[in-house]
């Protein structure tokens, strides 16, 4: 029964000749893979089969980075977790620069914090630097998005000790083991 109602839905969007943006959205319709117009909040139609339209929401989005381990130059450990805030201001410049916004972001502010703790001692480094570096570096380039916030949400400079890596282990290579 599900099937049916997904099927109908399918082809009732595909021939809907009509798009509504909402007030806190914004969009661009692509004509014929070449014409772009911008849209704002309204009722926009469109030619089924020949307009495309990409629709974003303009309010605040938060990504959570996971948990990083960086080492510092005297080799110390530290651990910490972030968040970004951020809103899209320009969908345009969004599709053609990015094409997984929220995992770019990520990599590129994980890829700072690693970057700018590697090359200072643990007694030298607060948050505050880091977070201040990070948010330079995200607004460095102009992705479309601003930027409101970078910050710290976990910081510890401990010894961290990974009883699990990133490393699988097969049933068959555990039996093998078990023969000898």
């Amino acid at each position: 029964m599900n099937q049916a109602k997904e099927f109908f839905q399918y082809i009732f969007n595909s021939v809907k000749m009509w798009v509504i943006v909402q007030p806190w959205e914004s969009g661009i319709r692509v004509r014929c893979g070449k014409k772009v117009k911008k849209l704002k909040g309204g009722v926009y139609f469109r030619i089924p089969y020949l307009d495309n339209v990409f629709v974003q929401e303009m309010r605040l989005r938060v990504v959570d980075a996971p948990v990083q381990t960086c080492m510092t130059s005297d080799l110390k450990t530290i651990t910490l977790k972030s968040a970004i805030g951020y809103t899209i201001k320009d969908v345009y410049k969004l599709y053609n620069t990015l094409y997984h916004p929220e995992t770019s972001i990520l990599n590129i502010a994980m890829a700072e914090i690693a970057q700018s703790v590697f090359i200072q001692e643990c007694a030298n480094i607060t948050p505050q630097d880091i977070e201040k570096k990070v948010l330079e570096k995200l607004k460095e380039q102009d992705y479309g998005i601003d930027f409101d916030y970078f910050k710290i949400t976990s910081y510890a400079a401990v010894r961290t000790y990974r009883l699990i890596q990133d490393t699988t282990y097969s049933w068959e290579g555990l039996k093998m083991d078990e023969k000898k």
